[in-house]
């Protein structure tokens, strides 16, 4: 039989309000489209199960008889998507992300998501590539840019700005970084973080407004933004840093920030990549909007 099955909850909301009108206001849509939908009904079931005329409506008994058979059917399925929905937020999630972010945002508060959600199991992969999440089965991509596979969506978290870096004693030994140009800046690099996704060519705009390429020729390259962090801490020249990730070691005094005067462009960006919104499960959903309120409190500070 070709039921519309979305035909079954109208005729029940006709049936327990003893309306027309009164089933579309219950239902929240037209009067005309409950009467079609019972005219459909109807017509392929080849009965009538309405007695009605301008002020009176009842059942016919092949009416009530469906209304009998139909009230525990939907019940059930009531029930049955009741505990799916309760299920939801229980099983494995997968996630890829990079290992800055796991070590400097996540790792110290990682622990709340797990008290808030006990029965959510974490699969946490550090990624430095981009993540194929159709291939690789993940449910969630934390990373640089926004580069996405079709059917999936890319939300900003939280952009990066970079700065010049050095240890106080660099900056001691090498006076002229007090004020350097872009030229005399770039021969103290030694170091500096390349990632896919990190933005293919940055600039650097002095006083002139010029903006010219940033061009590390004779540099070591690096995926590991904390390896280079660290590096720089132990007085090995100069390089470009997130300013969030050197924080705290500047209000050590173990690094200083310099060339103020020289605006490095663009931002990084970091995105969440996941599923369009139509298919997003309420794990996705949980962790989704854990991880935007966890960089959120960390890239302003809080």
């Amino acid at each position: 039989m070709n039921w519309n099955l979305n035909d079954l909850p109208i005729f029940i909301a006709i049936a327990e309000t003893g309306s027309i009108s009164k089933a579309a206001i219950k239902l929240g849509i037209q009067k005309s489209s409950v009467s079609r939908s019972l005219a459909r009904l109807e017509d392929v079931l080849d009965i009538r199960l309405l007695e009605r005329n301008s002020r009176f409506l009842k059942l016919t008994s092949d009416g009530e008889q469906l209304y009998t058979q139909l009230t525990p059917l939907l019940d059930n399925i009531d029930r049955v998507g009741n505990e799916v929905a309760s299920q939801s937020l229980v099983g494995e999630i997968n996630i890829a992300t990079t290992f800055a972010l796991s070590r400097e945002v996540f790792a110290p508060k990682l622990h709340l998501f797990t008290q808030r959600y006990p029965d959510i199991q974490l699969r946490m992969r550090i990624v430095s590539h981009r993540p194929n999440l159709l291939e690789e089965k993940l449910d969630l991509a934390i990373q640089l840019g926004d580069l996405k596979p079709s059917g999936f969506y890319a939300k900003p978290l939280a952009q990066l700005k970079l700065f010049w870096f050095c240890t106080p004693e660099y900056l001691a030994e090498n006076p002229e970084l007090q004020s350097p140009n872009s030229e005399m800046l770039q021969k103290h690099v030694t170091f500096y973080h390349v990632q896919e996704n990190f933005p293919a060519t940055l600039y650097m705009t002095e006083e002139d407004n010029i903006q010219r390429p940033i061009a590390f020729n004779k540099a070591n390259q690096l995926e590991d933004v904390l390896l280079i962090r660290d590096m720089i801490a132990n007085g090995y020249g100069v390089t470009l840093l997130p300013e969030i990730y050197c924080r705290p070691l500047c209000e050590q005094g173990k690094l200083v920030q310099i060339a103020p005067n020289i605006k490095v462009t663009p931002d990084v960006k970091i995105y969440a990549v996941y599923a369009s919104k139509t298919s997003q499960s309420p794990r996705v959903k949980a962790i989704l909007n854990f991880m935007e309120e966890l960089t959120q409190q960390y890239f302003s500070g809080n």
